[in-house]
């Protein structure tokens, strides 16, 4: 059918850190369309036009702000990121496998380390110049390591003021 309007397509691509992508991540996050749904009393419709980056409707920030009450931190990492600090979940430091966080920091320092490096320096696989979506794809890694950092360094907090046992079971009292 020529002519014809499509239809919402949840997998659009959206940019990484553009709004209607943000609100994407924080509708993923607390379950997909049918939890926001019931959550914020609307129709599918509506839900996937606030998602849609072809359409003109926008979330209200008390919308947004019961989501993120609902488990969602997409919205807060990129208010926090906006600006220029980073969103630190400090409830779930406590519960955080301190060994797992210790790896996957070194893992993706590793690999953000080698992303920038290739970005940035001139090799024969790079001109050292990083184009809109090359920096969008290392952001995504790195706001991501920023987050394991962040909980790595609550935890540390914690366990340094005697709030939770060390990983020997010992707490400072």
């Amino acid at each position: 059918m020529l002519g014809t309007k499509m239809a919402f397509n949840p997998v659009k691509e959206r940019r990484y850190g553009e709004p209607k992508e943000v609100v994407a991540r924080v509708f993923e996050e607390v379950g997909g369309i049918p939890e926001v749904m019931n959550l914020l009393e609307l129709s599918r419709t509506r839900v996937y036009a606030l998602a849609d980056p072809d359409s003109s409707n926008e979330i209200s920030y008390a919308r947004i702000a019961r989501l993120t009450e609902s488990g969602a931190t997409a919205a807060a990492q990129h208010l926090a990121a906006l600006a220029g600090g980073i969103f630190v979940p400090v409830d779930k430091a406590a519960d955080a496998n301190w060994l797992s966080l210790a790896g996957d920091a070194s893992r993706g320092n590793a690999r953000n380390i080698a992303a920038l490096m290739d970005s940035l320096g001139e090799t024969e696989r790079s001109p050292g110049v990083v184009d809109q979506q090359e920096a969008r794809e290392i952001l995504k890694l790195l706001d991501e390591q920023l987050g394991v950092l962040a909980l790595q360094r609550a935890k540390l907090t914690a366990i340094a003021a005697g709030e939770v046992p060390d990983e020997t079971g010992q707490a400072d009292g």
